[in-house]
């Protein structure tokens, strides 16, 4: 059971990771096809801004999916407390804040400096990948320190025996 388990999680993150990084690479693509839409009238100057900062804000989204792919990795072989989990986690943490950060600083230089504001469109994704992404990284660190605390009862139960 236990190789299934691996093997599904395996399979569940690579398919994650390999949906990302298409829509990465069709992302010019689709804001290329909505600009010439009679809806969204947009100069193609705006969509290469759009790209670039949509490129930016993924940048801590995909280490983030690779670190988890390394601690399904790591938790499913044969040493689940290995001393590099809560490194791991941590990493996925810092990624989580840092996504906070650049989602809303990208959202901000789009408003103020290109004055690109899509109304409903930019509200609701602000808020959602704020607080997601800052559940997430609380969860982590405090995921983290649990990983440290498992480790050292098992260091020391292991040294006891």
């Amino acid at each position: 059971m236990k190789n299934n388990y691996s093997k599904i999680l395996n399979i569940i993150v690579s398919v994650g990771i390999g949906l990302t990084l298409i829509l990465l690479a069709g992302i010019p693509f689709i804001l290329g096809a909505l600009s010439k839409s009679s809806d969204l009238n947009m100069e193609s100057k705006y969509v290469i801004i759009l790209t670039g900062g949509i490129y930016v804000c993924a940048v801590p989204y995909v280490i983030a999916l690779f670190n988890l792919k390394k601690l399904c990795s790591h938790i499913t072989s044969k040493n689940p407390f290995s001393e590099s989990i809560p490194k791991i986690i941590k990493n996925i943490a810092y990624c989580a804040f840092s996504e906070v950060v650049l989602f809303n600083l990208v959202n901000i230089l789009l408003y103020f400096v290109y004055d690109i504001y899509l109304y409903a469109l930019t509200i609701l994704p602000c808020v959602l990948v704020s607080f997601v992404s800052l559940a997430i990284g609380v969860f982590a660190l405090v995921s983290s320190k649990l990983f440290e605390i498992i480790i050292d009862i098992k260091d020391e139960n292991d040294r006891t025996i």
